[in-house]
């Protein structure tokens, strides 16, 4: 073999190995641009309620300016945020 095959050898290689590192990446969570939009605004949306839900309850208000919780107090908390 000369000098040209040994370096063609070598480009081939080193196109094998980008093509497989290209190939090993990680899948794409969901199947389109329009499923992962509509996704994340539904969970946008479901924060968004539990948010306002968290703000305008006025059992979660109370427990928040209390100073010494009681094993009550935190199941209040914990209902409360369902």
């Amino acid at each position: 073999m000369n000098k040209k095959q040994f370096l063609n050898t070598y480009k081939k290689i080193d196109a094998l190995e980008k093509k497989k590192a290209q190939a090993s990446e990680k899948p794409t969570l969901y199947r389109s641009e329009h499923d992962e939009r509509l996704i994340k605004d539904f969970h946008y949306a479901k924060f968004q309620k539990n948010l306002h839900n968290a703000q305008q309850s006025k059992a979660l208000k109370a427990l928040l300016e209390k100073d010494n919780w009681t094993e009550e107090d935190t199941e209040k908390l914990l209902n409360s945020l369902r």
